[in-house]
């Protein structure tokens, strides 16, 4: 049973002409100084694993024994060689040096779409593959993989996977897989792991492709040089030591491990406060300022700006600058737990142009842009499913009205 994280953001505006610098949301009081005047804009609670759930519906979601959150994805496919190699003029009963392309697979990870900027990287990311062969002759693989993601702009990035020379056995970039003998019946399987031991899995990774794409070909005979061709020629009571087996198929299982012990560099993820009223006239506004109270039980600081959206989602208006807002908390370094919030408050005033934009705005966009602690090597904090974030926003205003 997953336990639920929180990610809790009031808004609140308040309307006075008396100090307000000790407001909390919660308990709200109001003198009885007639000039007083309170209402929220808007209040929302996330819950942290329905937020990652609605991010990314490909991946599944899941917690270790230590409460650690990971992803992961899993596809399976069935190759029938015969019809495969005959639709692409391919005689695998002629024993050439000869290869047969595997439909190309690919998978979306919606995640990190939901990321404006910056990257992050895993600390033990793996791509697994299983490969089941029931065809009688040696054999072997080519693998390619590459991401792709859209920009602000509007074109499409491509990231290519470097595959270190220490994953291939073979020349050419291939990799050998088992085949059964003549005298088996049964297939036999190949375990192949991509990580950042056998690739830049990470890397690749740490640049957010939305697509991955794979593209994995099959060179039957990868013993024999291009070109050259094998012929039997042997003594009576003698067997050849491979044959094309017409109805063998290969059987392919892709699995993708995602654990989420990471390390996150200037990582932007955008939350929409959604709901919002503005009841008031901001003509009779002075000046407005902006409170910002963080109880911060994630493992990483962060800096937060808001941005003001209209029924469209264009901006109206954006704070001029960043504002600190997550104190990373103390960690006990064995466990990762946080045993209190890590408490911050910051006052931002709002420009005229900021003021006049209330009038029209429908949502509030808040922009996180989240670090983990630094150090050399890198340092890795695994994000468990306990930790939290309580984020209370309220205004303190002057009018401009006669009591």
């Amino acid at each position: 049973m997953i336990k639920p994280s929180y990610l809790y953001i009031v808004v609140v505006l308040l309307i006075s002409s008396c100090n307000v610098d000790q407001l909390d949301v919660e308990g709200l009081k109001l003198s009885e100084n007639t000039g007083l005047y309170a209402f929220p804009i808007g209040e929302t609670t996330y819950e942290l694993m329905e937020l990652l759930e609605d991010a990314d519906s490909m991946l599944a979601i899941d917690t270790d024994e230590n409460g650690m959150i990971s992803f992961s994805f899993e596809e399976s496919d069935t190759i029938e060689l015969a019809q495969e190699s005959t639709e692409q003029g391919i005689d695998l009963d002629v024993f050439l040096r000869q290869s047969v392309d595997f439909p190309t697979s690919s998978f979306s990870i919606p995640l990190f779409e939901t990321f404006e900027s910056g990257s992050f990287l895993l600390e033990n990311p793996n791509l697994k593959f299983t490969i089941t062969n029931e065809l009688r002759m040696p054999l072997a693989i080519g693998l390619a993989i590459y991401g792709t993601k859209i920009d602000e702009n509007g074109d499409t990035l491509r990231r290519d996977l470097t595959i270190y020379d220490s994953f291939f056995d073979l020349n050419d970039s291939l990799r050998s897989i088992l085949h059964p003998s003549l005298t088996d019946t049964a297939a036999i399987s190949t375990f192949l792991t991509l990580d950042k031991i056998t690739s830049d899995f990470d890397q690749f990774l740490g640049w957010t492709p939305e697509n991955i794409y794979m593209d994995m070909s099959m060179v039957a005979n990868p013993d024999l040089t291009e070109g050259d061709t094998l012929l039997f020629i042997f003594p009576p009571d003698t067997l050849p030591d491979r044959e094309f087996n017409a109805g063998a198929q290969i059987f392919t299982n892709m699995s993708l491990e995602l654990p989420m012990s990471l390390h996150l560099d200037n990582l932007s993820v955008p939350v929409n406060l959604d709901s919002i009223t503005v009841d008031v006239d901001v003509a009779t506004l002075d000046s407005l300022q902006l409170r910002v109270v963080t109880y911060n039980m994630l493992p990483f600081g962060a800096l937060l700006n808001l941005q003001f959206l209209d029924s469209n989602s264009n901006i109206l208006y954006s704070l001029e600058e960043d504002f600190h807002v997550l104190a990373n908390p103390t960690l006990n370094s064995i466990t990762f737990k946080i045993k209190e919030p890590e408490i911050n408050i910051n006052q931002v005033w709002l420009s005229g142009e900021g003021i006049d934009a209330l009038n029209d705005t429908q949502n509030i966009k808040i922009i996180m842009t989240l670090n983990t602690t630094d150090g050399a090597p890198t340092i890795y904090t695994p994000l468990l499913e306990e930790y939290t974030l309580e984020v209370k926003i309220s205004g303190k205003v002057r009018l401009s009205y006669e009591l």
